[in-house]
């Protein structure tokens, strides 16, 4: 493709409804936790005329805005970048060499699928932001840019002669026809490495669940509801009295009431993660194709995701409380800090609900990350139990001196109770550490209840460092320190003689191996 024959193109005008969308949802995720607030103000009386008002000048500004998006937004292919220009006031142009691109992502919103178009959506390493959005084009369109940005494109191009230009959503002359890009499909063949059906997304929602937000959420709106209007009911003073008679002289039958309850709210609050894991992710399929990871899926919105393996940094395997009852693991792919498959929050390209003997027979088909390991290690080296001591105290150590200074009070034993039970996840923490080095890859074990191993190949580390304090020096432990693009992995109170091992054979691998590490 020629810098002379390429165009800048525009998006269709159906783009609009994808940028009034988007504006909405920032605002939404940017003030989520004022929505209880807001509903609870309505349902006690917020019901003034300048409400309507305030509504009707809101649509106006986001559509609005989305239009004035949607007229300034231009993009342009070249042969090894692509071009971006967008802005009213302050004009912004992008160039993007597709050596940078990490991620080219196809989503297909609930509103794009009567038309049948999908928004197009571009990632670079190291960036905080989608570089690119390209919303509002055709399936065929989005697979011709998808291809070129990936460097998947075959030779159909040099074969009809012509770059790839568009005006709105529509090829003109020169372009790839569909009968030249279909053939191409087929002969590029897409091997299935997962699939994931109904049953196992609802158990990725059930271990994977995470209460923090839904706490946020729901605390404001709890507050407003009448206790005491609930307590007088016939339901709750039934409940109260068969507690009375049942539970009240027996420990162990309270232990068990509130273990039951616990379980049955967890359980409540699961049916959320479990209906949003089945809506984004079904039905979830990971295929390779030229060394290139491909997910899709998803009920409301369906996407597609690309990921060069060569681009994979580090390959968590984690492992919730839950998960370990079950004995499901979830594959994270971690890539270049910055922008992610998942990057609004702050996720990777992930593999829910797998066990150790699937991902003993995934992992020699995704080689191309950079290691040669072929199944999760059952075990590790722990670290030295200087680390634990060195922490251990400091928790103990407020409530001691309280204890001196005024006595054993209701006070100083909550302290004491508090301290207690830090000190004991720190222990916990401190027996989940660990290390392997196994061939050209690192692993690394932490977690507290839970557990995760990382997957480091000793080919993508940037910079090793080792450290040793006096303490350390005394005890022959060090602690390394593995630099890679995704971030720092960390090793501490190992002994220095594995540490230097490990150090010296990633000196020796990045040497000799000519790859870009990117």
């Amino acid at each position: 493709m020629s810098d002379q024959t390429s165009r800048w193109a525009g998006l269709s005008a159906w783009s609009i409804i994808s940028y009034s969308f988007s504006t909405i949802r920032q605002v939404l995720t940017n003030g989520y936790a004022i929505i209880p607030f807001v509903y609870t103000g309505w349902q006690t009386g917020f019901n003034s005329p300048w409400l309507i008002i305030a509504v009707v000048g809101a649509i106006l500004a986001v559509f609005t805005y989305a239009t004035v998006q949607w007229a300034m937004f231009r993009y342009r292919l070249y042969e090894d970048k692509l071009g971006v220009r967008r802005g009213l006031i302050f004009k912004k142009a992008n160039e993007i060499p597709l050596s940078k691109i990490q991620n080219v992502r196809l989503e297909q919103p609930l509103y794009f699928r009567p038309m049948g178009l999908y928004s197009l959506v571009v990632e670079t390493a190291g960036s905080k932001e989608d570089e690119a959005i390209l919303a509002a084009v055709s399936y065929q369109r989005a697979i011709e840019i998808k291809q070129h940005l990936v460097g998947e494109r075959t030779n159909i191009q040099q074969k009809v002669g012509s770059p790839l230009t568009e005006t709105g959503n529509q090829p003109v002359q020169g372009a790839v026809q569909g009968s030249a890009l279909e053939s191409a499909q087929e002969q590029t063949q897409e091997q299935t490495l997962v699939t994931k059906g109904i049953k196992d997304l609802l158990l990725f929602g059930l271990y994977q669940n995470n209460l923090l937000w839904f706490s946020i959420i729901a605390g404001p709106i709890l507050s407003q509801l009448d206790w005491s209007d609930i307590a007088d009911t016939q339901l709750a003073q039934s409940s109260l009295q068969w507690y009375n008679q049942a539970a009240s002289s027996s420990l162990l039958y309270q232990v068990l009431i509130i273990t039951l309850l616990i379980i049955g709210f967890y359980l409540l609050l699961s049916l959320i993660s479990m209906a949003a894991a089945v809506l984004k992710y079904y039905p979830y399929r990971l295929g390779l194709n030229s060394k290139t990871l491909h997910r899709t899926g998803g009920v409301i919105a369906k996407q597609n995701d690309a990921l060069a393996l060569h681009r994979v940094q580090v390959t968590r395997f984690s492992q919730p409380l839950i998960g370990r009852l079950l004995k499901l693991w979830t594959l994270h792919f971690k890539q270049v800090q910055g922008t992610e498959i998942e990057q609004k929050a702050k996720k990777h390209m992930l593999i829910p609900s797998m066990n150790r003997a699937q991902i003993s027979k995934l992992m020699p088909k995704i080689y191309e990350s950079g290691t040669k390991a072929q199944r999760l290690p059952t075990y590790y080296n722990p670290i030295h139990f200087g680390w634990y001591w060195r922490r251990a105290l400091l928790p103990l150590l407020i409530p001691l001196i309280n204890t001196i200074g005024v006595g054993l009070n209701p006070m100083t034993e909550v302290m004491w109770a508090i301290g207690l039970a830090v000190s004991l996840a720190i222990y916990l923490r401190y027996r989940q550490w660990g290390y392997r080095l196994i061939e050209n890859t690192c692993w690394i074990h932490n977690g507290v209840l839970g557990q995760s191993w990382y997957q480091v190949p000793l080919i993508k580390v940037q910079h090793v460092a080792i450290t040793q304090t006096s303490g350390q020096r005394k005890r022959g432990t060090a602690t390394l320190e593995l630099g890679l693009a995704s971030g720092t992995q960390t090793i501490p109170y190992m002994p220095v003689e594995d540490a230097r091992e490990i150090a010296e054979l990633t000196l020796v691998i990045t040497s000799k191996d000519p790859n870009n590490w990117i």
